[in-house]
């Protein structure tokens, strides 16, 4: 309780609404206690609780205690299912250099058969706005190892079921393979759309990709009881030829390389999306290897209550990404979207930042000029809708989407578009209900503690948590952003850094007049809270660090 406040709620909301109109406390927005479905706990205070005050709602929306499965478009056609292939069956090739179309997709499944499961949780918004670190929480409170009883020496995929898992939902992302053998979960899928390759359109085999045994998908790729060294190397390797080609597993004709895998090959060792590393040639004696980059989990409807995830901040600014998700989702009311947003000056510094500064992808390392230009093309796109925020709403969905995607586009490294929030919230809003979504402010979720936190995102995805689970996270000093030691790469003492943020203070007013109209926008769409102002754009307030620049191959 802050010193000074009256005590009572009606005097409270008074003084709030005071200091608001006075400028203090603007952009800190007001925190209350969570409900909790957990029970209390006396090592748990109620300031622990507490989240911001535009997250409380009367009632969640209903969770379906079920999986997102997909059972296939249809059969496939009889001319797919012979072992030998049509030649024009055989010519359209997915961005990994791999055979796809019609005849390599799956054949429909019966209901009690095992099915992919594609994402039911989605984080599409926005980069650099703490996507992250929120996967990171998750990802360590809410993984069936987290959740379900322990697994023993040898994996049983029953003590993740329903029963094993005493009816608690939990989150089980799809895995990302490496050429070598080796596995692991994976944040960004990119598949819906926002990326550099049109993997959609591949068909969803390259999404879903084989059925693998459940074990792959624990939060580490474990070997057997008593294999270790050379046998766990070569097994990895090994296993993805019967993976990407035996019919067991791929549910395709006995042979025929299923549409997720590729072949890399020493003699195009630098092929995008099927890339070779040198490892195979000199400890493995190979020229080829087979190996697939995605694959999500397969479960028996009715069995499991898992959510799959996808937390590509960038589907939000991809009309196309999320009809694709409406129109793949076994029933679009299930799927849950978590919205995160930042001060729009600072999360496109900090994604200039992370693409000039650190990866190297963006060569042209003059901050100012890179905005400036950025500025002018929006502005130019249409001048029309440029700060037109009534204009924009009264637009047709048809003529919201072709501007989105001609203007905003969504992709990596639009640094000014992709902080022009509302607009694609808007479009998001036009798909999907409004209560499917949670929004919440990057300055607040940098606030708030563990519990509340994990209470706000378990009362919202309907994934499960306890007080036994929030001790342990909060002894490993975990899904608290306060306790975080990371440093921003746009607050390092290089002397680019240093320029950078000169050029940023300096043209500070160009950025306020840019963002104004916008940030008004979002306050009517989502809620008065979410604006931004000197206040969380203040560099001053951010402790310049030592910091190492991370470099990242295109």
């Amino acid at each position: 309780k802050r010193e000074g406040m009256p005590r009572s709620e009606e005097q409270r909301h008074a003084a709030f609404s005071t200091l608001q109109r006075h400028g203090r406390f603007r952009q800190r927005s007001r925190f209350v206690r969570a409900r909790s479905r957990t029970r209390a706990d006396p090592e748990i205070s109620d300031a622990d609780y507490e989240v911001p005050e535009y997250t409380v709602r009367e009632s969640w929306p209903k969770q379906e205690l079920g999986i997102n499965t997909f059972r296939g478009l249809g059969r496939l056609p009889k001319r797919c299912r012979q072992k030998r292939l049509p030649t024009n069956e055989t010519r359209a090739i997915a961005p990994n250099g791999a055979m796809t179309g019609a005849c390599f997709q799956l054949h429909m499944r019966q209901p009690h058969e095992s099915q992919p499961v594609l994402p039911t949780l989605f984080l599409p918004g926005f980069p650099k706005a703490a996507s992250t670190w929120l996967w990171e929480c998750m990802h360590s409170a809410f993984t069936p190892e987290t959740v379900c009883p322990p697994q023993g020496p040898w994996f049983d995929p029953q003590k993740w079921s329903k029963r094993g898992c005493k009816g608690r939902r939990f989150m089980l992302p799809g895995i990302a393979c490496h050429v070598l053998g080796g596995c692991g979960h994976r944040k960004e899928l990119f598949f819906y759309g926002a990326g550099f390759g049109n993997l959609f359109d591949a068909g969803l085999a390259a999404l879903h990709g084989p059925e693998l045994p459940l074990q792959l998908f624990r939060t580490r790729d474990r070997p057997p009881p008593a294999m270790r060294g050379a046998d766990w190397s070569q097994f990895q390797l090994s296993r993805f030829e019967s993976f990407c080609t035996s019919s067991n597993f791929t549910h395709l004709p006995d042979g025929r390389m299923h549409p997720s895998c590729c072949v890399a090959k020493a003699s195009n060792p630098t092929r995008w999306g099927c890339r070779w590393h040198e490892t195979l040639r000199k400890r493995f004696g190979r020229t080829e290897s087979v190996w697939f980059q995605t694959a999500m989990p397969w479960a028996r409807p009715g069995e499991f209550n898992f959510a799959s995830v996808d937390f590509t901040p960038n589907y939000l600014c991809t009309p196309s990404a999320l009809l694709n998700i409406h129109k793949t989702a076994r029933n679009p009311e299930e799927l849950r979207f978590m919205v995160l947003m930042r001060d729009p000056i600072m999360r496109a510094f900090s994604e200039w930042s992370m693409f000039a500064l650190g990866w190297g992808w963006d060569k042209n390392k003059n901050f100012w000029q890179t905005m400036a230009g950025q500025m002018h093309a929006f502005r130019n796109c249409n001048q029309t809708l440029f700060h037109n925020a009534e204009l924009l709403r009264k637009l047709p969905t048809s003529e919201l989407f072709k501007y989105i995607t001609k203007c905003i586009r969504g992709t990596a490294m639009q640094y000014i578009t992709n902080s022009v929030y509302p607009i694609c919230v808007e479009a998001a809003l036009r798909i999907f209900k409004k209560e499917q979504f949670l929004f919440l402010r990057f300055e607040d979720l940098m606030r708030m503690k563990a519990p509340a936190l994990l209470t706000l995102l378990s009362n919202f995805t309907g994934l499960h948590t306890d007080s036994t689970i929030i001790k342990q996270l909060r002894r490993k000093g975990e899904c608290e952003a306060g306790r975080a030691t990371k440093a921003p790469l746009s607050f390092g003492k290089a002397e680019a850094a240093a320029t950078a943020r000169s050029n940023l203070q300096q043209h500070m007013a160009e950025f306020e007049a840019f963002y104004l109209p916008y940030d008004k926008l979002l306050q009517e769409l989502v809620h008065p809270a979410f604006a931004w102002d000197a206040s969380t754009h203040d560099l001053s307030k951010v402790k310049v660090q030592k910091t190492a620049t991370v470099k990242r191959s295109k």
